[in-house]
């Protein structure tokens, strides 16, 4: 028999998550109502979420070899998990682009910094946008919330 390790554990995890932000999203942030909702892409992102939890789960389970972890698939775990730790802090929007700009510069090394100032006013346009503008995220502000 296989045995039940890491590799089952995380998708497990991701997909309880996902339930969990779907059912918040559709519940108690809304939909859709003539518009989108605040949240209609946290619920999309929860479905989208849950289904490839469930297919990372069963793809695990044909998996023969011992679990390895790629130092690449660590730092992208460690970079979300700074995310949200300094989300509390400052505030996802300016996490965010702290988190692309040390990427491009510390795990993209050789970035032009051309190219990274492009980079962050795309995430800019996409972010203040589209998400805070459009379908009106409520994005946490961190300890600056009670200045604003």
């Amino acid at each position: 028999m296989k045995r039940f390790g890491s590799k089952q554990l995380i998708p497990i995890a991701m997909a309880l998550m996902g339930v969990v932000f779907a059912v918040v999203g559709f519940t108690q942030l809304g939909f859709w109502d003539k518009e989108p909702k605040a949240g209609f892409f946290p619920s999309i992102i929860a479905v989208v979420m849950v289904i490839s939890s469930v297919a990372a789960f069963f793809q695990t389970l044909k998996e023969e070899d011992k679990p390895q972890y790629n130092k690449n698939e660590l730092l992208v775990i460690a970079g979300g998990a700074g995310v949200i730790a300094g989300s509390f802090i400052i505030g996802m929007i300016p996490m965010i682009f702290l988190y692309v700009l040390f990427w491009l510069l510390v795990v993209e090394k050789g970035t032009p910094i051309l190219h990274i100032i492009i980079i962050e006013a795309i995430v800019a346009v996409i972010v203040l946008g589209v998400f805070a503008g459009w379908l009106q995220v409520q994005f946490p502000w961190g300890l600056f919330e009670n200045f604003m």
